[in-house]
């Protein structure tokens, strides 16, 4: 039986989208910190759910860092 062509663009897929391969393209907790500060509040708290099911916890208080950091930002304005 031919194997679907489907699956290996899912699985390409998968693997750019897991977080633990994500985490790589980042030479520092810095400049991780620095991407993450790109997002909405929306866009980071979905991150935080990704990285948190992945168990990257370091990464993890870092997006929380910036979530609150955004928070707070937003309620001062």
């Amino acid at each position: 039986m031919a194997k679907d062509p489907s699956d290996n663009i899912v699985n390409k897929y998968e693997d750019i989208t897991d977080p633990r391969n994500w985490v790589k393209m980042f030479p520092t907790m810095e400049s991780f910190k620095k991407w993450v500060m790109l997002g909405t509040l929306d866009d980071i708290e979905a991150t935080l759910i990704e990285f948190e099911e992945a168990e990257l916890y370091e990464h993890c208080a870092v997006i929380l860092e910036v979530f609150k950091e955004r928070q707070r930002k937003l309620k001062n304005d």
